[in-house]
């Protein structure tokens, strides 16, 4: 199977968009990552806390309107490393 290679010869207007696009697509990335993971961190660790208190509490829905209640010793241990979002 031979390489295949992107050749293709561009405007050099059409280069100057997408290298603008790129460039504007890269600061969007880096403003939601810094979002997630980092300025919503302390509050994803508060929502994931009230979330184990209601699992513990209120209980998980098992079958149509039968809920069950989870005890403390099934609720997972959280791990060492840091939480990461991925989208």
């Amino acid at each position: 199977m031979p390489k295949v290679e992107d050749d293709a010869s561009r405007p050099p207007e059409v280069q100057e968009w997408i290298d603008a696009e790129l460039k504007e697509q890269q600061v969007r990335y880096e403003t939601i990552v810094q979002e997630m993971n980092i300025d919503l961190a302390p509050q994803r660790d508060i929502w994931v806390q009230e979330f184990f208190e209601r699992l513990q509490t209120r209980g998980t829905n098992v079958h149509s309107d039968m809920m069950r209640v989870v005890k403390k010793d099934e609720i997972p241990v959280r791990p060492d490393r840091p939480f990461k979002v991925v989208f």
